[in-house]
């Protein structure tokens, strides 16, 4: 009886020892995802809007004199919408004024005035602002921009 409690002290004594060390680790982990982000993210080209848009693709040029940016996304609204302007932190704001219908996939340029040189990473926030059909309200849907410039 006293060789099984000796067995039970050991096994104890090993979870408390590594599984604290695990907890620890996972812990680090966990704070270090959440400060730098995905780094999946990292590598290539994202690009990601709120409902009811969809974000389909998103093209970096470095350019003399202008840097640009295209970006395409889709109309899931289920009905027509206006697209009244369109906001990316660190370049521009544009207010095309388009129309586009249920299902739509449209894209917009943007001039961007900080340095979108070749190998430069940029990332920033998307704003949407549009007017469904059926409303006078302005709603918004906003998203993430990011990529390394080619």
């Amino acid at each position: 009886m006293l060789f099984n409690r000796k067995k039970g002290q050991a096994a104890m004594e090993f979870l408390m020892t590594y599984g604290w060390a695990i907890l620890a680790a996972i812990i680090v982990v966990g704070v270090l995802w959440y400060l730098i982000g995905n780094p999946a993210n990292l590598a290539g080209t994202n690009f990601q809007l709120g409902a009811p848009l969809s974000a389909n693709a998103v093209v970096f040029r470095a350019g003399i004199p202008i840097n640009s940016i295209t970006m395409e996304f889709r109309n899931g609204a289920g009905q027509q919408i206006n697209v009244t302007s369109i906001v990316i932190s660190n370049c521009a704001t544009i207010t095309p004024n388009v129309f586009m219908p249920q299902g739509n996939l449209t894209a917009f340029d943007f001039d961007c005035f900080p340095d979108l040189g070749a190998g430069n990473r940029f990332i920033g926030d998307v704003t949407v602002y549009y007017v469904t059909a059926q409303s006078s309200l302005t709603q918004q849907s906003t998203g993430t921009i990011s990529g390394k410039v080619p």
